[in-house]
Parts: structure tokens; C-alpha cells; sequence
């Protein structure tokens, strides 16, 4: 059970039932003790009244005085029972009939003689007493049927079972109330945590929880650190490529002095100068890629789309391009402004450099994921050179100006969103079509391209 709602209930309820088990035993245990106490001192008091009706008649005689005794002894099958023994001579009440009292199974029950036994389908609680009278013992047995006794005790036990467990339900609906109140402050977490993933707010509000407050101070210090780790991380890149402009110049200088003496060494030396630049270009790019969607970034795509076709229409005008782009409302890209102008740039650039004439972009956002489609009216290429076309620095056409990085700088930043790329021919206009899937949370199963 991963629910700490779950867990407290369930807690609860083997808990709650374990005490009101042991309770309800204990409490039928001690109601039945209390009734044969109380069963036990009438019988104690009817025997002494009936060794009071134990008379001699005659010496060596004994015989019980019938208006002495209970008159509820004199009915037969009454419930209240006695046999008396002065010796041999036995006495029986006439409400046993022909029944006796026998202690054969008894077990004790409170007092030492006080007995409980069974007869057919009823209880007897028998009481055994000695007794010394006119110097003759006299043993007298006791008897009265509890079976009315024991079915109302009965009856008060599953009476008390039902209002415990109507008792536990409503103790176990307050309790889940009650849960749910204490982990109302988690769950307001759990909801502003999606509102920052999502871009809606920058930090976490504060909890008016005291358990909770360090959770949500932690996790806006997360935020923060990453934010400012991946800012002095982009800085120092930006720091080390300025740092490098330098150099370079200056060794770009010193070839075009060489090239009047050594034009070959001069030649050799610029390529490699050349291939340094593009070298360094491309892993700066590389590393300024986020790789994942920062909490609290939302990127609308429609702003940036739109500053980019205005800068890709200035550099082809020659070509005066038909640009159209289709964008579902609120589209916005899961990650990082310069992945997206990194990841749109490279798409549109291609597209417009291989384009006769349109290029269409198409972007759609689903609930799960975001959806890019970029195509041109191009030449195309060939379903075996597109994985070609993806590799690192790869070109098809050297006669076209460009370093060849663009594909895989697309793909490098796809790979660290977790998204997914397919390279087709575009069925609208016959040129290349590129569709990008990216997952808008870290949780969702990409669907198979």
C-alpha cells in the first residue's frame, strides 16, 4: 500500500478491531460472572432457608417442612431445584419430578461450589453446600436453569458487537475525515508541484502546515539551485567562447600572412582553423542544451516561431518562401526557450534551405505530448540516406553552404527531452517531412513511431 491514507486506515481498523474483540470478550465474560454471582447468593440465601426447613420428627426421623420452604420448589419443572441428604435419607424438591442433580461434568464457575452443568438443552447453576445440624451432616444441592440467563446475555453480546461495529464505521469515517484534513496541505503540494511542472507558477507557495513547510522549502531551493546552476553553466560557455574568438582571430591573421610564403601550409592550416570553429560551435551548442524541462518553464511556441520566420525570410529572400504555420492555442514548448529555438532553428533552417518555394509547420499539443511537423517542397531524400542525414556532421550535398550539424543537433536535443523523430518524404509537398513527438511529463510511454 503506497496511500498513507490506506496504511492509517487499515491500522486503524486491525487495531480498533483487536481492542473491541478483547473488550467484547472481557465484557461477556464479566456480565456472565456478575449474573452467576448474583445467581450464586440467591441459592446461597435458599439454602439456608431450606436447612431451616430441615426438622426432626422423631428421633433418628428428618423430614422438610413443606410450608417452610419457597413455594417456587413446589412447582414442577420451575427452573429452581434442591436435593437435601441428612445421611442417608434423601430429600427431593417437587419441582425436579423425577429428575436429580448430578455434579458429574460440572465445571466450577465463581465460587469454589458453585457449579455449572449441563441438562439437555437448558444450563444449571448448582450450588453445593455441607452442613452440620442436631449433629447429623447434611449435604444440600442447590439448582436453578440460566438458560434465560444465557440466552439475554447472548442476546446483549451481539447487541454490543452491533453498536461496536456501527461505533468503529462511524470512528472510521471520522478518522478518514480527519486524515484527509491533516493531508490536505500534501495534496495542495502535490497540485502546486503540478502547476510548477507545468510552467503555471515559478516556486511553490508556502504550506500553513509545519510538518510540510520544510518539504516545500527544500524543493523551491531545488528549483532555485537549478536554475541558477544551468544560468552560470550557460554563462561560462558563453565566457569560453568569447575567450576563444580571440585566439582564433589571431591565428586567422597569421595565416593570411603565411599565405604569401607557404600558401599550401596556409591552406591547410585555415582548414583546420575552420574545422576548430566548427568544432567549437557545435559543442558549445551541444552543452547548452538543458536536457529536461525545468520546473516552472513554459515556453509559448507561437512567439517564438513567429521571431523565427521573420530572421529565416531575411536571410532567403531571394527565394521569397511561403511560409505557413498552423499552431494549436496555447501550445507551449516543455523545456527550455533555447532548446526550442535551437531545436525550431535548425528544423525551419534545413527546411528553407532545401525548399523550392513553401515550407508548412504544423504544431498540435495533446494532453501527454507535444507534436512538431516541419516540411518543404524540396528535392526530398532517399529512405536510406535519412539515417545518414541524423548522424554527426553528416552531409548529403556538399555544394550548399552549411555545416552539416543541424539534424544532429536536433537529434541530440530530442534524445535529452526523451522525445521521438521520424523522417519522412511529406505526402503534401513532395520534400522532406520531419515530425518531432515530446513527452510533456517525465512519466509518459512515448507511442511507438
Amino acid at each position: 500500500m503506497k496511500s498513507i491514507q490506506a496504511r492509517l486506515n487499515v491500522g486503524f481498523i486491525v487495531l480498533t478491531m483487536l481492542v473491541f474483540l478483547l473488550l467484547w470478550l472481557a465484557n461477556g465474560w464479566f456480565l456472565r460472572q456478575t449474573a452467576y454471582d448474583f445467581v450464586g447468593d440467591r441459592l446461597s440465601s435458599d439454602a439456608y432457608a431450606l436447612l431451616r426447613a430441615v426438622q426432626v420428627e422423631e428421633p433418628g426421623v428428618w423430614e422438610v417442612l413443606p410450608e417452610m420452604v419457597d413455594p417456587v420448589y413446589q412447582q414442577p419443572m420451575s427452573g429452581h431445584y434442591f436435593q437435601l441428604a441428612v445421611g442417608d435419607q434423601w430429600f427431593y424438591s417437587r419441582s425436579l419430578w423425577d429428575d436429580r442433580i448430578s455434579l458429574e461434568g460440572a465445571r466450577t464457575v465463581g465460587q469454589d461450589n458453585l457449579y455449572l452443568i449441563r441438562k439437555g438443552r437448558s444450563s444449571w447453576l448448582v450450588l453445593e453446600e455441607q452442613f452440620m445440624k442436631q449433629g447429623r451432616n447434611v449435604h444440600l444441592l442447590v439448582a436453578q436453569d440460566v438458560q434465560r440467563i444465557e440466552r439475554g446475555l447472548v442476546r446483549l453480546g451481539w447487541l454490543v458487537a452491533t453498536v461496536g461495529l456501527v461505533s468503529l464505521a462511524l470512528l472510521l469515517l471520522v478518522q478518514v475525515m480527519v486524515i484527509r484534513s491533516g493531508l490536505r496541505s500534501l495534496v495542495r503540494v502535490r497540485d502546486d508541484i503540478g502547476k510548477l511542472k507545468k510552467g503555471e507558477i515559478r516556486q511553490l507557495p508556502h504550506s500553513d502546515t509545519l510538518e510540510v513547510e520544510p518539504l516545500v522549502t527544500e524543493i523551491n531551493y531545488l528549483v532555485q539551485s537549478m536554475e541558477l546552476r544551468l544560468q552560470r553553466s550557460r554563462n561560462a560557455l558563453g565566457n569560453l567562447a568569447h575567450a576563444a574568438k580571440t585566439p582564433l582571430t589571431v591565428l586567422d591573421r597569421q595565416i593570411e600572412k603565411l599565405k604569401d610564403n607557404a600558401p599550401d601550409c596556409a591552406d591547410a592550416m585555415r582548414e583546420q582553423s575552420s574545422r576548430l570553429c566548427d568544432l567549437i560551435g557545435r559543442e558549445l551548442t551541444r552543452a547548452r542544451i538543458a536536457g529536461s524541462a525545468l520546473p516552472g518553464q513554459r515556453i509559448f511556441i507561437a512567439e517564438e516561431l513567429e521571431k523565427l520566420e521573420r530572421t529565416l525570410k531575411t536571410i532567403y529572400r531571394d527565394k521569397a518562401l511561403n511560409v505557413r504555420c498552423r499552431i494549436d492555442e496555447g501550445s507551449y514548448f516543455p523545456g527550455e526557450r533555447d532548446d526550442l529555438v535551437e531545436l525550431l532553428g535548425n528544423l525551419l533552417d534545413n527546411a528553407c534551405k532545401w525548399a523550392e518555394g513553401r515550407v508548412r509547420v504544423a504544431v498540435s499539443m495533446g494532453e501527454d505530448h507535444l507534436d512538431l511537423r516541419v516540411e518543404d517542397d524540396g528535392p526530398g531524400i532517399e529512405e536510406e540516406q535519412m539515417a545518414r542525414l541524423m548522424n554527426r556532421g553528416e552531409r548529403l550535398d556538399e555544394s550548399r553552404h552549411g555545416h552539416g550539424l543541424g539534424m544532429s543537433i536536433v537529434c541530440d536535443i530530442i534524445r535529452q527531452y526523451r522525445g521521438r523523430l521520424q523522417l519522412s518524404r511529406s505526402s503534401r509537398l513532395g520534400g522532406l517531412q520531419v515530425d518531432v513527438c515530446l513527452p510533456r511529463r517525465h512519466d509518459v510511454e512515448m507511442p511507438d513511431g
